[in-house]
């Protein structure tokens, strides 16, 4: 009998929490499709990279004379590189927005009437709430995130390393754009 009482009781934190997530912490839910949409940009920018990045460090030699190529990789670099930071930052964010809607549920008890006792039970529900949804989806990115990691800066690091290569050779981004250069 003590172990149906338990069930339920889990059941019907799953079913708040569920709630919660459709009302009061909304906002984390906006920051969670943000960070599922930016984390497809990086696995898409990471597999597009990965599949042309062999080709261009055997020709690197060669992509001074090529200025759509060269172009490719500039943009690629700025691309991916950025991709990757928005990520890890909206991974930093989750925590902070549970803190953010734990401190406004707590402030918004009003401790000054007795009768509201039972409203402060909810906003203190609500408080742990939103703590509980930042810390789910910071785990679940973090997760992602070692997924990603090796690769993207593998990739990243030998796309700099094609960057210093074409800047040694005199091409920049600087003398890209001057010469409109565009794919």
């Amino acid at each position: 009998m003590l172990y149906n009482r338990d069930w339920g009781d889990k059941m019907n934190i799953i079913t708040k929490l569920i709630q919660s997530i459709f009302s009061s912490d909304i906002y984390i839910l906006f920051f969670f499709f943000l960070a599922l949409f930016v984390a497809y940009r990086v696995s898409k920018l990471k597999k597009n990279v990965d599949n042309d990045i062999y080709d261009w460090e055997e020709i690197s030699d060669e992509l001074s004379n090529n200025p759509e190529k060269t172009n490719k990789i500039f943009d690629c670099y700025k691309n991916l590189n950025r991709s990757y930071t928005v990520f890890i930052a909206l991974i930093s964010i989750f925590p902070l927005l549970g803190m953010f809607g734990t401190v406004t549920a707590l402030l918004s008890i009003d401790m000054s009437d007795t009768d509201t006792l039972n409203s402060a039970k909810n906003s203190f529900f609500d408080a742990l709430t939103s703590t509980t949804w930042g810390i789910i989806f910071s785990v679940g990115f973090k997760i992602a995130n070692a997924y990603f990691f090796a690769d993207v800066e593998d990739l990243i690091q030998r796309l700099l390393s094609l960057k210093k290569k074409l800047i040694k050779n005199g091409i920049d981004e600087s003398i890209k754009n001057k010469s409109g250069w565009r794919v």
